[in-house]
């Protein structure tokens, strides 16, 4: 008799069925992209970091950022966000999407992780057609400490 069959005929006689949880997914790993500069910009694929959109966003920090985003392969050898915050002693962190936010943070971003002041950004799809979005963005930008 098969696991699943078993159970389901101690659920039809009322019996409880404990079942173990298989583990979550592990920590989410980033592809770090190049760059020197003390801003972490974590968005959700490589191709949002490359556009007119991030450019603007370079030119407003006044630096040179580094960009990220989440490892499609899931690669062990790849660096958790708390890892790249460590390795390169970044100072801001601008994370683009609550849902990335979440998937990284879990239920709510911290103000600070590690070296560096944490803030969520709408995510760069959003941001590319809604004003009020970018007018959300260029306040986290123009609030952050040099």
């Amino acid at each position: 008799m098969t696991e699943a069959r078993r159970r389901a005929y101690l659920e039809a006689m009322g019996y409880d069925v404990w079942v173990e949880k298989p583990p979550g997914p592990g920590p989410v790993r980033l592809v770090v992209g190049p760059g020197e500069g003390s801003d972490l910009l974590v968005c959700e694929a490589p191709d949002a970091s490359g556009g007119k959109l991030a450019a603007d966003i370079a030119r407003a920090l006044g630096t040179d950022p580094v960009w990220a985003w989440p490892d499609p392969e899931h690669d062990p050898g790849r660096p958790t966000l708390e890892e790249a915050v460590a390795d390169r002693l970044f100072t801001h962190l601008l994370v683009f999407g609550e849902e990335l936010a979440r998937a990284l943070f879990g239920t709510s971003a911290p103000d600070i992780l590690g070296s560096s002041a944490v803030r969520v950004a709408p995510d760069m799809d959003e941001l590319a057609v809604r004003g009020s979005a970018k007018r959300t963005l260029w306040r986290l930008i123009g609030g952050r400490a040099a």
